[in-house]
Parts: C-alpha cells; sequence; structure tokens
C-alpha cells in the first residue's frame, strides 16, 4: 500500500511541474503561458548556430548566434549577440555553449531566462511558434512576463 501511495504521489507532484513549467500540451508556451502569450511576451526568437558564449555580470551571458532563421522578429542581422540571464544558473542542462545548434527565445522581462530548446525540442517549439505567430497581435501579454516599463498591448 505504501509503494502506490508513493508513487501516486509522485505522479501527481511530477504532472504538477510539468503543467507549471509550460508542458501542459500544445497550447502552452514556454512558462506556463499560451504559445500566444509566450511569443508577444518575447522579443527575440532565433534558430542558429552559437559561436561565442561568455560571461557578463552577474548571472548572464552574451550569446552570439550565427543565425539560420528568424522567427521574432520576422528577420534581422545574419549574427547577433544576446545578453540573457544564464540559463545554466538554474539547469545545468540548458547551458549555452559555443557550436550547438537552437531555438533561443528571449524574453521582454530582462529577469528572466531564455528559453533554450536543441534537437526534437527545437523543432517542436519552431512549430508552435509558427503557429502562433499569426494570432500574436490580439494577445494580452500578462504582466508576469512582460518588461515592467511596457504597456499592455
Amino acid at each position: 500500500m505504501n509503494r502506490i501511495r508513493t508513487a501516486a504521489v509522485g505522479m501527481a507532484v511530477g504532472t504538477l511541474a510539468l503543467v507549471a513549467c509550460g508542458g501542459g500540451g500544445p497550447a502552452r508556451g514556454d512558462r506556463g503561458q499560451t504559445a500566444e502569450e509566450w511569443v508577444a511576451c518575447s522579443t527575440t526568437m532565433v534558430v542558429g548556430d552559437v559561436t561565442s558564449v561568455s560571461r557578463g555580470r552577474a548571472g548572464r551571458v552574451s550569446v552570439t548566434v550565427d543565425v539560420a532563421e528568424w522567427l521574432k522578429p520576422a528577420q534581422g542581422q545574419r549574427r547577433v549577440t544576446l545578453d540573457v540571464v544564464d540559463p545554466a544558473r538554474t539547469d545545468a542542462q540548458r547551458e549555452l555553449r559555443s557550436g550547438r545548434r537552437l531555438l533561443i527565445a528571449v524574453p521582454e522581462r530582462d529577469s528572466l531566462e531564455p528559453g533554450v530548446f536543441q534537437g526534437d525540442a527545437l523543432r517542436l517549439e519552431r512549430d508552435r511558434i509558427r503557429k502562433a505567430l499569426g494570432a500574436v497581435g490580439d494577445v494580452k501579454r500578462p504582466s508576469p512576463w512582460r518588461s515592467s516599463g511596457a504597456a499592455l498591448s
């Protein structure tokens, strides 16, 4: 009986964690918001190869990416350097390293970590972003994810 109870509690905690982190299904974005809210609350979303990473001020990194595809905005420079919260602070698996192909989604609020996706997750998230882009103009950006200085749109 103890094993069943432990397994049930473990499954419930795992499910709650998955939903809280945005894994609740295809309509969810990176941080628990809808895909449309996630795209609306991001300033930059690109797919490309990391060419360099350097530690910046406390807890931040500058990552330079040779861009293969611009998602948001629709176009930009071939190479871009992004100053972001270091995602490895909370998850070593998300460490930004030279030579990796990734999708990086930079949140409007600069105190939030970027979304970082590789491999199959990159393809899945790129598809979500593409689908969400058409509806972004009608989305209200919830305050937890928009810049404190940004007007509600």
